[in-house]
């Protein structure tokens, strides 16, 4: 989130706040630059959003974007086996094993569901590859970012339906990723290069309406998330959403240009 905002740069009236969906209190909990907190129920926090999305004017103080990080566990693979692509040389290398088996209540996988959401034109979507083996290293109050590698998901083949293991492979901790079982090579980028290629195609006064409503198209279109509304997941709610399966990997920026409250 520090390298998010470092890159934003609002100026001293701006302000810049990230959104994360919690289950547990069925509101969706914001941080502002002195991580204050705040909290704002689906309804309200979507009506945010709406607004900025139908805004026609060219001042809009408020805008609003998301990206997917869905972190995973990194393993370090001192030998061969059977599920190595040949690409992979070094020993150790790196492997991450994939989410593929189907929820019971939604009949997607964790991996599918984000296949599904990268589908939609301009989606940020990434698994999360920390390259940490030392569990010191969790506490740490100085983050190493660039231990960290992120998966673009546009380099993903598929969304793996044959109920098979599926791996993303590293060569080395910097390497891009190799997408198994059928290898494919993909890009893998550093915490520090993300936050510069969303600043860079997100944050825009000009564009502040369109990823306001880009972002709102994705987090209520069900048909291209590939779940039906009549989902075990979704009876017992009095408006059906999809966000919760979500919370883990949604973060929400609002980039304010006058500064106020999250």
């Amino acid at each position: 989130m520090d390298a998010i905002r470092d890159t934003i740069g609002v100026g001293p009236q701006g302000a810049v706040s990230f959104y994360k969906y919690s289950p547990q209190r069925e509101c969706f909990v914001g941080f502002d630059q002195a991580y204050a907190i705040s909290e704002l129920s689906e309804s309200e926090f979507f009506n945010l959003v709406k607004d900025a999305a139908k805004s026609k004017s060219p001042h809009l103080n408020d805008q609003f974007f998301g990206y997917f990080l869905q972190f995973k566990v990194v393993k370090k693979m001192e030998k061969f086996n059977r599920y190595t692509p040949k690409m992979i040389t070094n020993k150790p290398h790196y492997r991450v094993s994939l989410d593929t088996t189907k929820n019971a209540n939604t009949g997607l996988s964790q991996h599918e569901l984000l296949f599904n959401l990268n589908q939609n034109a301009g989606a940020l979507v990434y698994y999360a590859c920390p390259m940490i083996f030392d569990k010191a290293s969790l506490y740490e109050i100085d983050v190493d970012l660039d231990s960290l590698r992120l998966a673009d998901f546009n380099d993903c083949p598929s969304s793996y339906l044959d109920n098979d293991n599926h791996f993303i492979f590293f060569n080395d901790k910097t390497d891009d990723s190799i997408w198994c079982s059928e290898p494919v090579r993909g890009k893998a980028i550093s915490a520090r290069e993300f936050a510069t290629k969303i600043v860079e195609r997100e944050v825009s006064l000009d564009r502040a309406a369109e990823t306001s409503r880009k972002l709102f198209d994705v987090l209520t279109d069900f048909e291209s998330a590939g779940l039906s509304r009549e989902s075990k997941l979704f009876r017992d709610m009095f408006k059906p959403s999809f966000v919760p399966m979500l919370a883990d990997a949604l973060t929400i920026v609002r980039v304010s240009r006058h500064a106020e409250s999250a």
